[in-house]
């Protein structure tokens, strides 16, 4: 290559390669500023696009594990209020059963009765005033049931006992109005089939069974009307026509949805029973006399089965949210660390080349001021 005065080709070959060292030096302490390996969409756009997906993910589950403890204390405030009329109502069956001893007469048996009606309303208060952000939690407000009472049909009869092996449990935000379930089957085959509708809602369900087999034990859930039924020793040969169909009522407030996860379908449907006395059978009971007190036993033996059902339910969706608390928190732990390999910069790595490129850049700029010389030296030439 020709020395010229004009021309300083190894000046600019330093200044290009300073140039380029000194912008890997800069983005690489733009990488250590921020600890993140991507500053900029061209350091790696697939990366980014994948590790801000699942920023947002871990952001949606850590506010989904915020609700599954709210949704954790709402429960244990309710069950507080159930455990408080679960011994109002211990008390009361004591004093029915006081009250029918053939020692008193209806004067005592009147005075019994003065903490009876007390209680009553003890237990409608209680219901009334648990509460949680306001809102009411056992007076009915704060979920929906299943009303069998008036059920009449083959498929339920009779609805208190399940005669036929049949009972239902809503598994999800069912719509309150009357459903109706319809059984058919195929004689000879394996093959049958439940649909649950109510006019608008229409859900089937096919379920297999053994060969020539007449009695079938499941679940069916209908996942789109949020109503699971299950089957104990169900017999669906000559008991039942085809066709054979049911009616019962969903009745109720607005059932307390919970998001525990990241898409829309992620929710926990929540379903706290009405435990007011008109509720539980209580009204209009007394111990004022013998008759009374025989009838008020019997309400209340209800009373307390009902009551026990209802914190059996309350003490399964506990334990499903703290189920559910802790894999929401294993889910939050595993994304951090896949957007972690994404997105966070190696300090140690990143320091070490960063540390490169300083001594690149010091050298590029003495070569450069070494390159600047050159032409000075041509000048000898002409002397």
């Amino acid at each position: 290559m020709p020395l010229t005065g004009t021309t300083n080709t190894a000046a600019n070959t330093a200044l290009r390669y300073l140039n380029s060292n000194s912008a890997q030096a800069s983005n690489s302490l733009a990488k250590l500023s921020s600890g993140s390996r991507i500053v900029k969409a061209s350091d790696d756009a697939a990366s980014l696009a994948v590790g801000t997906k699942i920023r947002a993910d871990v952001a949606a589950l850590r506010q989904a594990a915020v609700n599954t403890a709210q949704a954790s204390s709402l429960l244990q405030v309710a069950d507080g209020g159930l455990a408080k009329i679960s011994d109002i109502l211990l008390r009361m069956k004591s004093l029915a059963v006081q009250a029918q001893s053939g020692s008193l007469t209806d004067s005592e048996r009147s005075f019994l009765d003065l903490e009876y009606q007390e209680l009553v309303g003890e237990v409608g208060n209680i219901a009334s005033q648990t509460k949680f952000n306001g809102a009411q939690l056992l007076n009915g407000a704060s979920g929906k049931s299943i009303d069998l009472g008036g059920v009449t049909d083959t498929l339920f009869n009779p609805a208190s006992t399940y005669a036929n092996g049949i009972t239902a449990r809503l598994s999800g935000n069912a719509a309150v109005g009357t459903w109706q379930l319809s059984y058919d089957y195929t004689a000879g085959s394996s093959l049958g089939q439940f649909t649950l509708a109510n006019g608008t809602v229409s859900d089937t369900v096919q379920f297999t069974h053994a060969s020539n087999a007449v009695v079938y034990e499941g679940r069916i859930s209908f996942e789109h009307a949020g109503i699971e039924i299950s089957l104990s020793n169900f017999d669906f040969s000559a008991a039942f026509a085809a066709g054979t169909a049911s009616q019962f009522e969903v009745a109720g407030s607005d059932s307390l949805s919970f998001q525990v996860g990241v898409s829309s379908g992620d929710t926990i449907v929540v379903n706290i029973d009405d435990v007011r006395p008109t509720s539980l059978g209580l009204t209009g009971t007394s111990v004022a006399d013998t008759a009374s007190s025989v009838a008020a036993g019997n309400a209340l033996d209800g009373a307390i089965s009902g009551l026990n059902a209802a914190r059996a339910n309350m003490g399964a969706m506990m334990a499903r949210f703290e189920f559910a608390s802790a894999n929401l928190a294993t889910s939050v732990e595993n994304l951090d660390a896949a957007r972690s390999t994404l997105l966070d910069v190696d300090m140690a790595a990143e320091m070490t080349k960063f540390t490169s490129l300083q001594i690149l850049t010091q050298a590029g700029v003495s070569m450069l001021a070494q390159a600047n010389q050159m032409p000075q030296n041509l000048l000898k030439l002409l002397q």
